[in-house]
């Protein structure tokens, strides 16, 4: 049997600072990106946009490649003192503009769920939280869950899933993806392929 090179992995995560580390608008602008592209291999995140103050009037434009591979832009509204999040999950951003002055430092990172381009599910494995939970992979284009694993209420709990055959299908269009909701769960990494 032959070995295949196809296959990759990605672990679910957030960082809040990865695209803008601290740092606060005096007027309308755009920021230096620290970095551009959290993942590899086609992976999406929502876009966090975390205020230190009161930025409820401040829009910030968000660019970047989507999921469908477009280069697509999104105005995120300032909230007070906490995150706004994207609907659009992004592979890469290219900019980070904002219409006004912030009230004190903002970061932007990404976080919120995760997304899957085409490609084939052929393995999960995943870190349960104190509380019961569950993971959730649902395709877009459809709103079919294509994989719901119900997770225990305990902290030292991690287990893993093999899909047998050939996986399971995010996707049956290029541009199509399948995003992944965790609920109380703390990682979940995906070997797909």
């Amino acid at each position: 049997m032959g070995m295949q090179s196809d296959v990759w992995a990605v672990t679910t995560g957030s960082d809040a600072d990865f695209y803008v580390e601290a740092d606060t608008a005096s007027e309308a602008g755009s920021f230096t990106l620290a970095n551009t592209k959290p993942e590899y291999n086609g992976v999406g995140y929502q876009v966090t946009v975390t205020s230190s103050g009161d930025d409820t009037g401040v829009t910030f434009t968000v660019t970047g490649n989507a999921m469908d591979g477009q280069t697509r832009s999104e105005d995120i509204t300032g909230v007070n003192a906490t995150t706004a999040t994207s609907t659009t999950y992004f592979t890469e951003l290219s900019s980070v503009a904002v219409d006004g002055a912030t009230d004190g430092d903002i970061t932007v990172g990404y976080g919120g769920n995760m997304a899957l381009p085409k490609t084939r599910i052929k393995n999960l494995y995943y870190v349960a939280s104190a509380s019961a939970g569950s993971v959730v992979v649902t395709q877009n284009s459809t709103s079919r869950v294509l994989l719901n694993v119900p997770t225990p209420a305990s902290a030292t709990v991690t287990d893993g899933i093999l899909v047998p055959g050939n996986g399971i299908s995010t996707a049956f269009t290029p541009d199509d993806y399948a995003t992944v909701v965790l609920t109380n769960v703390t990682s979940a990494n995906f070997i797909c392929g």
